[in-house]
């Protein structure tokens, strides 16, 4: 609710001459979503209503406008020419892209955006995994506004399970940009019932869309990106068929390509959030035994991911830059095809979960 009041306050700031009538003349537009049906683009609107109280028989905080073109400017112009007020662009948190524009059309859809100058740029994009129209559109009573849960939900994952990409739209634009860099963008789903879950990172390749990780491997993406962290969970299971589980609760992490391997260093602190097993923690050999059993489980799983972007040829985790920062040499895909080594130093804080429990 704080958010929808600051939305609605700011073109008061801003002038200091808005009346309610001025306001309730825009359209202020906090979402978008584009679709890519029967060779057309799809251009959806998230609209903040700004009826007063008793204006209008229903509740809703949000209303939507679809339109088709043959191109994204087109899309984008019929939308707005459907709208009986001034369309107000100025805070569009979110823009929403389909999987399919996401594999194939964005692109076009990137140029109209940088070109465009109704955006400031200071929002954030996602893909939806199935249509963009869908999931802007899923506003419930819990999430009125989707655009704004869409952005809740990056936060609150980035401080707590770590599977989200939580960057503006500015610094994925650079990342599409540069050389020997590629874009990294979340991805959600919404279902019948309109429930909104992130489902997973989608990696790019220039343009398009190349792999969706789903939730635990973008947790390591993340990780190998050297991203702040809350906690990482590995899971090892033990003789008993029973499961142990650690989270790395601090880490630094670092990717070197070398002339002929890629090379991983990493420093992981974790601690014990979870033992089904039988070690006994009284034993000070158990720590070092966890942690050289531990250490090929994150191996394991950074090497799962860190072969898929070879196989994607993705530079999504700024590899392709690091070899030329290093070797000035423009081959920003000698790494995909090199072996990878690792280094990683894990220490299991002894002060996580020890205690037994007995029946």
């Amino acid at each position: 609710m704080k958010k929808i009041i600051i939305i609605l306050f700011i073109p008061f700031i801003l002038s200091g001459c808005y009346d309610y009538n001025q306001l309730n003349d825009l359209a202020i537009i906090s979402g978008i979503g584009i679709d890519y049906e029967n060779d057309e683009f799809k251009v959806t609107f998230e609209i903040i209503s700004t009826k007063k109280e008793g204006e209008t028989s229903g509740s809703n905080n949000t209303y939507y406008i679809t339109s088709t073109g043959q191109n994204i400017v087109s899309a984008f112009t019929s939308s707005a020419n459907k709208i009986d007020k001034v369309p107000y662009f100025e805070h569009v948190e979110v823009i929403v892209f389909s999987k399919y524009v996401a594999e194939n059309h964005l692109k076009d859809c990137i140029d109209y955006l940088i070109r465009t100058e109704r955006l400031r740029n200071e929002f954030y994009a996602v893909i939806a995994e199935d249509k963009a129209e869908k999931l802007i559109s899923s506003s419930t009573k819990d999430h009125p506004i989707v655009s704004t849960y869409l952005v809740d939900l990056l936060e609150f994952n980035k401080e707590t399970y770590n599977s989200s990409y939580y960057i503006q739209f500015t610094k994925t634009i650079n990342s599409m940009l540069s050389d020997g860099e590629d874009a990294m963008l979340p991805v959600f789903i919404s279902d019948e019932d309109k429930n909104i879950e992130l489902s997973g990172l989608g990696i790019f390749k220039d343009f398009n869309l190349v792999h969706i990780f789903n939730p635990d491997d973008a947790s390591i993406v993340n990780l190998l990106n050297n991203f702040d962290i809350e906690s990482i969970h590995f899971t090892k299971t033990c003789n008993n068929n029973q499961d142990i589980v650690i989270a790395v609760y601090k880490s630094d992490v670092s990717i070197t390509p070398r002339t002929n391997k890629l090379y991983v260093k990493a420093s992981l602190n974790a601690r014990i959030s979870e033992n089904n097993c039988d070690y006994d923690f009284k034993k000070i050999d158990t720590y070092p035994e966890l942690e050289e059993e531990f250490t090929k489980v994150i191996k394991q799983e950074m090497d799962k991911v860190l072969k898929e972007f070879q196989a994607r040829e993705s530079n999504a985790l700024n590899i392709g830059r690091s070899y030329y920062n290093l070797y000035r040499t423009k081959n920003f895909y000698s790494w995909i095809n090199q072996d990878i080594e690792y280094d990683i130093d894990l220490k299991i804080n002894k002060k996580g979960l020890t205690f037994e429990v007995t029946s």
